[in-house]
């Protein structure tokens, strides 16, 4: 598989599915984390799946990493029109990853497929963020009770 393994875990408050970005762009997700560690899932592994949208045409896919230097685009509309060097985002759905984190540009196009050329160069890194976006954190998932209404007029 394609990982990294960085030296941030569960003590940097490190958690599992957090997006991990360069200051190129995506690098991938937290797939397992220790105490003082964690393992990144590389956007190019063979079990990673991204949802992305191609910026210029707003074109909705998903990248497969197939375990080279240009990942896959699939799920791509019957009709889309892809051409080289368009910008390839996350597109936020499925919740994983907020809209527009800059992934790569497509780098061909052929009946094998959309290859992206990802920004990030892996062997180059020397520095990640790993990125909590807070998602939990814009919808209250508490229930919240109301107060009955005789203890709601009373003076304390």
């Amino acid at each position: 598989s394609n990982s990294l393994i960085i030296n941030a875990g569960m003590v940097d408050k490190v958690k599992k599915g957090q997006a991990v970005l360069s200051d190129q762009g995506f690098v991938g997700r937290i797939s397992v984390v220790a105490k003082h560690s964690a393992r990144v899932l590389l956007a190019n592994d063979i079990n990673s799946r991204v949802p992305i949208i191609i910026e210029s045409s707003r074109t909705r896919g998903i990248m497969a990493g197939n375990n080279t230097n240009r990942p896959k685009l699939i799920h791509l509309p019957p009709d889309a029109r892809v051409t080289p060097s368009e910008r390839v985002i996350t597109s936020g759905h499925g919740g994983v990853f907020p809209p527009g984190l800059p992934v790569g540009v497509v780098a061909s196009v052929s009946d094998g497929g959309v290859g992206v050329k990802l920004f990030t160069n892996y062997h180059k890194i020397e520095f990640v963020r790993i990125v909590d976006f807070g998602l939990n954190g814009f919808i209250n998932t508490t229930e919240v009770k109301p107060v009955p209404r005789e203890k709601a007029d009373k003076p304390k």
